[in-house]
């Protein structure tokens, strides 16, 4: 179930201390809300101005999970 697995993922994050501790699955369910938002305003609003998809994400991970920004050093 994707719902566990995110929920899994995010736990071991916090466990290996890249993300500060905190409740997993309230986490995950906060990251899966930002994501199915959206990717529900952008299919609904095609035409707006979207940023990349994959930097609001990094944005969504750091913000909701706390993991560091992603760099591409």
């Amino acid at each position: 179930m994707l719902v566990a697995r995110t929920t899994e993922a995010i736990q071991r994050c916090m466990d290996a201390g890249v993300a500060p501790r905190d409740d997993a699955a309230t986490v995950a369910s906060d990251l899966r809300t930002a994501v199915n938002g959206m990717l529900s305003q952008r299919i609904n609003e095609p035409d707006l101005p979207w940023p990349p998809a994959e930097e609001q994400i990094d944005r969504f991970l750091t913000k909701l999970v706390g993991l560091p920004p992603f760099s591409e050093t």
